[in-house]
């Protein structure tokens, strides 16, 4: 009998008890039940090792997109996956799930068949913007049966109206839209909005540019979760200024800020040092950093 034939007969508690190594390699090789299992493994590294298994199905997917019981990361993972998203099942469940993130759940909405908006319109463990919106979509596409609903740019029934009274006077849902769908001037607008999720919308815009992410990276007028995240960002990180900028913010967690001091050029380093607006631990490490350039 195969290793992965005995592992199935193993009670799902033993299986979590194993060691981490063993249960990764499980994760990608072992069968359904198995996996079944170390999708609740308390352990992130193994929860992905699942997700990225050769052997997942869509079923799989679909289960796991469905879960109470699972993180918002594992959900998040799957809303990234191109190919799994072609499934229709899948988006479904995502938008059903109280634990998927309002951003994913409000983007996924417009592609739901009109008799799954109505059952999205009553589920009451969902949020109730995410309610809002399959209403709002349900009646625009009832208006035009020949389009797919679009999203609507805020355009100002009153010209008086500035643009930027007009995205503050949006509801949420839309603002999480249009973070994602519209132009700089909005995502320049949204970023600085006082809810959380729309702000996350903003950075995870797939229009978002490097330029903008310098500009959130300098300003002192976004949380430090903001900041955060951009630094995490490994393909934004590659970019000197997103780093020269996030070093040079006071908002900038330290620990991040320490640890881009390394990367950053003679000149930066010594302007770094001499910067008043930042913590006296960061400026003191830039200093020790021109100290040994200068040695050299």
């Amino acid at each position: 009998m195969s290793e992965t034939g005995k592992v199935k007969k193993i009670e799902p508690s033993r299986i979590l008890n194993l060691p981490l190594s063993k249960k990764i390699e499980l994760a990608h090789m072992a069968g359904r039940q198995v996996r079944a299992v170390l999708i609740t493994d308390p352990n992130k590294q193994v929860r992905e090792a699942v997700l990225t298994s050769p052997r997942i199905t869509e079923v799989e997917i679909v289960a796991i997109a469905k879960s109470r019981k699972l993180d918002d990361d594992l959900l998040r993972r799957i809303a990234a996956n191109v190919q799994w998203l072609k499934n229709y099942q899948v988006r479904r469940a995502l938008v059903n799930n109280p634990k998927t993130s309002l951003p994913i759940a409000l983007k996924l909405v417009p592609t739901l068949l009109d008799a799954d908006l109505k059952q999205l319109a009553k589920n009451t463990e969902v949020s109730e913007d995410l309610i809002a919106t399959a209403e709002r979509t349900a009646a625009e596409r009832g208006t035009d049966r020949r389009a797919p609903v679009k999203t609507k740019a805020p355009i100002a029934e009153k010209k008086a109206k500035s643009r930027f009274q007009e995205i503050q006077n949006l509801p949420v849902p839309d603002k999480i839209k249009l973070a994602m769908t519209g132009d700089k001037e909005a995502r320049s607008i949204l970023i600085k909005d006082s809810n959380k999720q729309v702000q996350e919308a903003v950075l995870d815009s797939p229009r978002i540019s490097d330029v903008e992410v310098v500009a959130i990276a300098n300003s002192r007028n976004v949380p430090d979760e903001m900041l955060r995240k951009i630094a995490v960002n490994r393909q934004w990180m590659k970019n000197y200024q997103v780093r020269l900028g996030l070093v040079n913010n006071p908002k900038t967690p330290l620990p991040m800020g320490l640890k881009i001091i390394g990367t950053l050029m003679l000149a930066d380093l010594k302007r770094l040092s001499k910067n008043k607006g930042v913590s006296n631990v960061l400026s003191s490490a830039a200093q020790r950093f021109v100290t040994r350039k200068g040695v050299k």
